[in-house]
């Protein structure tokens, strides 16, 4: 976009607002999403020079453009604004303007969001006034006292009560009760709002649009007959009321219908994730540019939830991020594959070595020892169990310099100990050849699976799943240049004792220091929330993607995600592939959009 000098002697600028189109191939994608990015920047720019200019001007939205009419440069002429019945005539342009008559008792922080994201071509104009408590009460009283008459009135003449009458008198009533206690204020509000169209026909059409869409809301608009000039020039910034169709709404009410909903989350170098729902601008975010790289992936079954963590560690790669899953259904590995990633199946022909440190220092073991503690009771009974002498054994396996099964079976065997039944089949048992290979693990490639379904035991699983997540961790340690993100799915299975939930959690806090995140999937987010570790794990992620969500784990949602009672409601009901976006202090309604070639990819079997 070239930048114009101002120009007085017109007063009105076309400024196009730059709008996204959907290429067909990822290669187009990001050439678009620059030239989106620029011609975005370039707008802004534009937009700000006018208004840094001392001049008065009127700034309205147009479906796709933006016009700047500067006021000053030269007047209306009396032939130029012509009053019809209804509507108001502006050289070729017809405008109707509408008063707020009416709205429902109680309101939401999102009841505009519907008129506010519609493609109806409008303007708004609000007037607040605060105005003392004292005079407010006085005028609801006697407002009360004039419905009360009425409804004595018809009572006597044996009519019904008349339920508008008696709604009207219930709202009263409330608001008297809130101003007298000081809960809330009250002010004076009037709300205009202008249609403006090229014809009548397209008038008429936007007017019935309009009125469905006040219904739906609850709202009455009203409009008036020969006296539009008057409302049109209350609809101008020029501070004035001139139609005086004022309401008394208190604090809260006056706050929700601030027309300012839809946020905006858009990182010119960020990952794409989808589109706001509302008012479906793309959602761009930097993973890595928050407080910490961490993210939940919370849904029930078949609410896209494998999808969703699909397409964010395939995005992620794509932007040289290097991606590590634990899979434990299988369902990653075809992926990896179809990139060129690599994917580790365990089973007892390849299995995972839990001695393996790649390090002689002192620390570094008694670490690992810590590891190799909680990893070892998984498969002892816990009355059995005997820490202590499990540590006095491993601290002298590794100063013999011997690690393996056979030799912790020595040891253990030696002192009589119970465990030695239970660990002896990992070493020739059952388990032989899962948990005891010399087989060493390292992360060279830049996407790796580690398939896990073939351990298709729960009590296999979950102890593969604590000691990847172990190895990974030290190996992470050991080089935190490269930014990396660990994807855990069905993570609530790290949730299952004490000592699996303190390392998941002391992992997903310390994550960020290494340059790395932590993705938890899961479809038990209730899991997460009764256990006191995993409350911690779900506030140290600054984002979280919420899908479709089970009825029953609704109020325990809105304990801990600053969910409205409208979103909370709607978690429940949510189609494949939406969501609430939480980023930070932020959220969003978002619609996880994955393009044709990716879900090639996904669904490539």
């Amino acid at each position: 976009m070239k930048k114009k000098r101002i120009d007085l002697s017109k007063n009105v600028r076309y400024l196009k607002i730059p709008v996204w189109i959907s290429p067909s191939s990822i290669k187009k994608f990001f050439q678009k999403v620059l030239e989106y990015i620029k011609k975005k920047r370039d707008f802004n720019k534009e937009v700000k020079r006018y208004m840094n200019k001392s001049i008065n001007m009127i700034i309205e939205r147009r479906k796709n453009k933006l016009f700047i009419k500067i006021d000053g440069s030269r007047k209306y002429q009396a032939e130029d604004l012509k009053e019809e019945d209804r509507q108001v005539r502006l050289g070729d342009k017809y405008i109707r303007v509408y008063y707020l008559a009416d709205l429902p008792p109680f309101l939401s922080p999102y009841v505009l969001f519907n008129l506010v994201n519609s493609q109806i071509p409008f303007k708004i104009s609000m007037f607040i006034k605060n105005t003392e408590s004292g005079v407010l009460i006085k005028k609801a009283r006697e407002r009360l006292s004039v419905l009360e008459m009425q409804q004595n009135d018809r009572l006597k003449k044996g009519k019904v009560i008349n339920p508008k009458i008696e709604k009207s008198i219930e709202e009263i009533s409330i608001f008297i009760n809130e101003l007298v206690h000081e809960v809330e204020k009250g002010f004076l509000f009037s709300f205009y709002i202008g249609i403006e169209a090229e014809s009548m026909k397209k008038l008429m059409k936007l007017h019935n649009f309009f009125q469905n869409l006040a219904d739906s809301m609850e709202f009455t608009f009203n409009t008036y007959s020969f006296d539009q000039k008057k409302a049109f020039l209350s609809l101008l910034p020029f501070n004035q009321d001139l139609v005086g169709e004022t309401r008394i709404l208190q604090t809260s009410a006056v706050s929700y219908l601030m027309p300012f909903l839809s946020k905006q989350l858009n990182d010119p170098n960020g990952v794409f994730l989808g589109f706001n729902a509302y008012n479906k601008s793309i959602v761009l975010i930097d993973i890595f540019k928050a407080r910490n790289s961490n993210i939940n992936i919370f849904g029930t079954s078949g609410s896209g939830k494998t999808v969703t963590a699909k397409l964010l560690a395939l995005r992620l790669f794509m932007n040289n991020v290097q991606i590590l899953i634990i899979d434990p259904e299988g369902e990653y590995s075809e992926l990896a594959r179809s990139i060129g990633g690599e994917v580790i199946e365990f089973s007892r022909d390849n299995g995972i070595n839990p001695f393996y440190i790649g390090s002689s220092e002192e620390e570094d073991i008694l670490n690992h020892i810590s590891i190799l503690k909680t990893f070892f009771k998984f498969f002892v009974p816990e009355d059995k169990y005997d820490m202590a002498v499990l540590d006095k054994k491993l601290i002298k396996l590794y100063k013999n310099g011997v690690q393996d099964y056979q030799e912790l079976l020595k040891l253990l065997m030696k002192v009589h100990s119970p465990m030695y039944e239970y660990l002896a089949v990992l070493e020739k048992g059952s388990l032989k050849g899962v948990f005891n290979s010399k087989k060493k693990l390292n992360l060279d490639s830049e996407f790796i699976v580690f398939d896990i379904s073939d351990l298709n035991e729960e009590g296999k699983r979950a102890p593969a799943m604590y000691l990847l997540t172990s190895l990974i961790w030290n190996l992470v340690n050991k080089n935190n240049g490269k930014k990396r993100m660990l994807f855990i799915d069905e993570a609530h299975n790290l949730l299952i004792d004490e000592d699996t939930s303190v390392f998941y959690k002391d992992i997903v806090k310390r994550a960020r220091k290494r340059n790395l995140g932590v993705v938890s999937v899961t479809q038990n987010i209730e899991d997460f929330i009764d256990n006191e570790y995993g409350k911690g794990i779900l506030t140290n992620a600054e984002t979280t993607i919420l899908l479709k969500q089970s009825y029953a784990t609704l109020s325990m949602i809105g304990d801990i995600y600053p969910v409205t009672e409208e979103e909370r409601d709607q978690l429940g009901s949510l189609s494949i592939g939406e969501s609430i976006l939480f980023r930070e202090k932020e959220h969003v309604r978002l619609s996880i959009y994955p393009m044709s070639f990716e879900m090639r990819l996904i669904d490539s079997k």
